[in-house]
């Protein structure tokens, strides 16, 4: 109740929190990383708190407000280097998502994503020709070039497991791919200006985003609370059921819709497509199990006893999610299979 209060702006009766119910919900919200969204809840619904829990509160707040100052910096500096060495870019998801919010401060921030434009081996050379010894992968490659923001350079702003769908996204994207470079925003509390992706393309882009998670790691409240604010401020211009049905994430897309309308009501003229309760019950209780990107999830423990059982614990939960969404589970095991021997 209380997220949705402060996403939608609904006001909750006043009521009062022991210390323990405190110290319980910021628990719960760290591990979905929307602890700064439930402080604004419970300022803006006059919650009654005990002082050492109104102390705490406050310094949170403060604390994800000067984390946002300073990935909005790290974010015009990181576009300016790459301008300034002739790639054009966008920030991706992060603080162009931030910017959706009612208080643009509130939102955890995690690390930079900058989608650039050009061929891998171009965009890798630039990277590694200051950093050596920068780790890569297929959709992105480490950019460590400070030491309190983590910067991670993207050759594509999302995939998909399966190479079929994957193949048809990336067209989709390249011919989308214009706007991103030219839409110019400033963040707040800033000076300077960067490119951000638009609202159309982050539609397509974050279910992608989101998808490719739920498969690979496991999503939190964050992305979903992030697609809300995304939808509700989408023109719907496009016909997005159309795209989702040609990239394979059609099912995933009706999951996505009634999640959003279970958490938030969201209504029906920013649904995109028609609502499947059933995929959007194993989305959600995937979600409150594993945390933000499934790093909260107790199911599987033997998770932290090494690579291996990692790899075979994620592969079990994969099973069970083949009857629901039968080619990006089984593409994302035999990804998880490739990647494992890659590492070895």
């Amino acid at each position: 109740m209380m997220l949705r209060s402060a996403v939608i702006r609904e006001p909750m009766k006043p009521f009062a929190m022991t210390t323990y119910e405190f110290k319980a919900i910021m628990e719960m919200a760290r591990k979905q990383a929307v602890e700064g969204i439930i402080i604004e809840s419970m300022i803006n619904n006059h919650v009654k708190l005990q002082k050492k829990c109104v102390i705490s509160m406050m310094k949170m707040k403060n604390a994800i407000a000067a984390e946002n100052r300073k990935l909005n910096k790290r974010a015009i500096e990181i576009g300016n280097i790459f301008e300034k060495a002739g790639f054009r870019y966008a920030i991706v998801k992060g603080q162009g998502n931030a910017l959706l919010y009612p208080n643009q401060m509130s939102r955890v921030p995690g690390d930079i994503d900058i989608w650039v434009e050009g061929k891998r081996k171009d965009i890798s050379h630039f990277v590694k020709s200051q950093f050596p010894d920068a780790n890569g992968g297929e959709l992105h490659i480490d950019y460590p070039i400070f030491k309190d923001t983590t910067v991670e350079v993207h050759f594509k702003p999302c995939l998909l497991c399966s190479p079929f769908s994957d193949r048809k996204l990336q067209k989709w994207i390249k011919q989308n791919s214009d706007a991103q470079f030219s839409n110019r925003v400033q963040l707040p509390e800033t000076d300077g200006e960067v490119c951000i992706s638009t609202i159309d393309f982050n539609v397509v882009q974050q279910m992608t985003h989101v998808m490719h998670h739920f498969f690979t790691e496991g999503i939190g409240l964050r992305q979903i609370v992030d697609y809300f604010y995304v939808l509700k401020n989408s023109k719907h211009n496009n016909n997005y059921e159309k795209i989702f049905k040609r990239t394979g994430m059609l099912t995933f897309a009706r999951g996505m819709m009634w999640v959003e309308n279970f958490l938030f009501g969201l209504d029906d003229t920013h649904l995109l497509v028609k609502p499947n309760e059933k995929v959007g019950k194993i989305i959600f209780l995937e979600i409150m199990e594993g945390g933000n990107f499934g790093r909260h999830d107790e199911r599987y423990s033997k998770r932290k006893e090494g690579k291996f059982s990692r790899v075979s614990t994620d592969i079990k939960r994969l099973i069970k999610l083949i009857p629901t969404f039968p080619s990006e589970a089984l593409w994302a095991i035999e990804r998880k299979g490739v990647n494992q021997v890659w590492k070895l």
